[in-house]
């Protein structure tokens, strides 16, 4: 693909698009999604994967700043092992959460997939 995003300003733009195209994508990407939203950032520009102190959070490092599909964060994020590589790549979204398609129409109970 190369490195399309160039500066920071491209780099939040995108993420906004991101985030804006479906209310899920913000929820997919906090919640065990986090290393496949760096591993799509790292498509488009030049950046490296953070883990986070409880090594349950994974953000992107770019042009000395953090970002992860919020935006830009802040906090205390550390170089990744081979060891939380290899955990991060295993986390999933799907495997954790919960999405609520719709209710039962008859009782109004949550649809879940």
């Amino acid at each position: 693909m190369g490195n399309i995003i160039t500066n920071i300003e491209s780099l939040l733009e995108f993420i906004s698009s991101l985030r804006q195209s479906d209310k899920y994508v913000e929820m997919i990407y906090l919640h065990g999604g986090c290393y496949q939203f760096h591993l799509l950032l790292k498509k488009y520009c030049d950046c490296r994967p953070l883990i986070n102190q409880e090594k349950n959070h994974v953000v992107s490092e770019f042009e000395g700043k953090l970002f992860d599909i919020t935006g830009e964060v802040k906090g205390e994020y550390l170089p990744m092992t081979e060891q939380d590589l290899e955990k991060a790549s295993k986390w999933s979204f799907h495997d954790n959460m919960m999405i609520q398609i719709s209710e039962c129409p008859v009782c109004e109970e949550p649809i879940l997939a």
